[in-house]
């Protein structure tokens, strides 16, 4: 009687340690990121799931049909998260990734170029006309100066007005491009970077490093003028502040669009690939989503 007492205690304890390791699961224990973002996706039969990145601030998800996902956006170094339902706890790790730029070097390139592309045209040609000649310019003039010093100051008083004329329309550009232009800073987290009834511009920053970048755009608004040319204009200055080739890139994306249209109910993501840089490109039923990471 004893024995059969004691295997059948034994027999519980198995079957109540079997029901604890199922309170909780994780569909992995280790997740590579993709797009800005790892999923964590698993069971659990609490109500809600408590989580924690690196020992930081505790977040809550709720289950669903005992079920649950979140999300941890992307870091250069290697995550720890600690799940928590109940009694029962999963640790999980996140691997790093390699960021696209610091913060504020990429938003500094990035506006620079926003508000020349709301320069008159005549004007942006001059622009990069002057960049490419500046370094010539500069010792032509110094040359100058040493044998007619009147016609090198009469030169310099040109360059200071063409100058000060430029600032004026750098000046009006950069109101008019508002809307489009980036934070000078940011705090990390992902978040919205740009918002416009065009297009939507989200970037995930860790630790000042800009780890990608996601271009949302409504499928109606690719249906007009506006749109098209908003949608153009900011993924060409996206790819080329990434060093990517803007051309290689667009007529790639052509291509996917093309197949999107012949497919229309596929939700599969395309990748195209630029001088180091991954374009993932998706659709739902009203957005196109373009993901952009290292």
């Amino acid at each position: 009687m004893k024995k059969i007492l004691l295997g059948a205690l034994g027999l519980l304890a198995l079957t109540l340690a079997g029901c604890s390791n199922n309170a909780l699961t994780t569909n992995k224990t280790s997740y590579h990121p993709t797009a800005m973002t790892a999923v964590i996706k698993g069971s659990a039969k609490t109500k809600t799931v408590a989580y924690r990145i690196n020992g930081g601030t505790t977040h809550h998800v709720k289950t669903d049909g005992g079920t649950y996902f979140f999300q941890v956006p992307a870091a250069t170094k290697t995550q720890t998260v600690k799940l928590t339902a109940g009694k029962a706890t999963k640790t999980v790790t996140v691997k790093p990734v390699t960021a696209l730029a610091t913060y504020k070097t990429f938003a500094a390139k990035y506006n620079q170029m926003v508000i020349a592309s709301h320069l008159p045209t005549k004007v942006q040609k001059q622009l990069q006309q002057a960049q490419k000649t500046q370094a010539a310019t500069k010792k032509k003039l110094a040359a100058l100066a040493k044998t007619d010093p009147r016609a090198a100051a009469a030169a310099a008083q040109q360059q200071q007005a063409a100058a000060k004329k430029l600032q004026a329309q750098m000046a009006t550009a950069k109101k008019q491009a508002k809307d489009d232009l980036f934070p000078t800073t940011t705090k990390d987290g992902l978040k919205n970077l740009v918002d416009t009834q065009d297009v939507t511009v989200r970037g995930n920053v860790q630790d000042g490093k800009l780890m990608g970048l996601s271009l949302i755009v409504p499928t109606k608004q690719m249906k007009t003028k506006a749109g098209q040319k908003a949608f153009g204009t900011t993924f060409a200055l996206l790819g080329t502040t990434l060093k990517a080739k803007p051309k290689v890139v667009i007529n790639k994306f052509e291509k996917v669009l093309k197949d999107a249209k012949k497919n229309s109910t596929s939700t599969n993501t395309k990748t195209i690939r630029s001088n180091g840089i991954r374009f993932n490109t998706g659709f739902s039923t009203d957005h196109l989503y373009i993901y952009m990471t290292k």
